[in-house]
């Protein structure tokens, strides 16, 4: 179906949305506008930007990304959330004002947990879900997470604002001086994903892409630190829509558990795992990814 505005406000492939009392939701709209809608989530310390990593796919497989900054992330302005189910009152927002009556979701890393908070809360308007390297619930085993990432999850629990304040400096951090935030970031990751962010490209929207997530400060990305890490406000066996969880068998930036966990409490889940891959290497398998989108 096509997508039209309604109450909101389009610049080239970008899309505003007003909330009840005024405020702004950023939208990126990437793909084919008359095309079949999947609702985006971006992962964490992230923005809409990251839906052009799959630009050329959706576009191959006639999609169109809607693609929202969660609150005070990017584009959009801050909105308080108690947990992450909340998040999906501005996904009915969103697919409102774009007169989309229905929505498969995409979530990818952190973003998997608004996906599935959406799934949960819309069942009558989602078509399906699709989890690519999902980070899982707070308590979910950690082995084989990069003791970083284990360590951040940890502060989060007990400090998210500064949790979110640390990871601001490192954005700081990746405009002055991109050849060492890479190099920082990347010391825990396999090789695999480090080849893959060294590719142009991909380097550059990793880059842009983690900027963008603080443009208005570190607050929006506490705030998802805080919903992430606290109890999520919806089940997961709750969720009756048809879902792919993808992961890879490499990945240290969520391990691979959690996608079987996943998997698992999702009634009717479908569990795909790409051998080799990591977090990031296995968004280069975009068209293999995305493909359970097209049904």
């Amino acid at each position: 179906m096509a997508l039209r505005s309604a109450g909101s406000t389009w610049d080239h492939d970008r899309v505003e949305v007003r909330r009840g009392d005024g405020s702004a939701i950023s939208v990126e709209i990437v793909g084919e506008q008359d095309a079949p809608p999947v609702l985006f989530c971006h992962g964490l310390a992230d923005s809409r930007l990251s839906a052009y990593w799959f630009e050329q796919t959706v576009r191959e497989l006639r999609l169109c990304l809607v693609a929202p900054d969660r609150p005070g992330t990017g584009g959009s302005d801050p909105r308080r959330l108690s947990r992450v189910a909340d998040w999906a009152a501005d996904a009915a927002l969103v697919l409102d004002a774009l007169r989309a009556d229905s929505a498969a979701l995409l979530g990818v890393s952190a973003g998997g947990a608004f996906a599935a908070a959406c799934a949960a809360a819309m069942p009558g308007r989602v078509r399906s879900l699709l989890l690519v390297s999902p980070l899982g619930m707070p308590g979910w085993p950690t082995h084989g997470m990069a003791t970083g990432e284990r360590l951040s999850l940890a502060l989060a629990r007990q400090a998210p604002a500064f949790g979110g304040w640390f990871l601001g400096r490192l954005a700081v951090l990746a405009r002055r001086s991109p050849r060492l935030f890479f190099d920082l970031t990347a010391t825990a990751m396999p090789d695999i994903d480090i080849r893959a962010l060294r590719q142009p490209a991909a380097r550059e929207s990793f880059l842009g892409n983690y900027a963008e997530a603080f443009r208005r400060g570190s607050w929006g990305v506490a705030q998802d630190l805080r919903v992430l890490t606290r109890p999520w406000g919806f089940d997961l066996g709750g969720i009756n829509v048809p879902a792919v969880v993808c992961h890879g068998d490499a990945d240290t930036t969520v391990p691979l558990q959690h996608a079987r966990l996943f998997a698992a409490a999702i009634p009717g889940a479908r569990l795909q795992i790409y051998p080799g891959h990591g977090h990031f290497s296995i968004l280069g398998a975009g068209r293999e990814l995305l493909a359970p989108l097209t049904g």
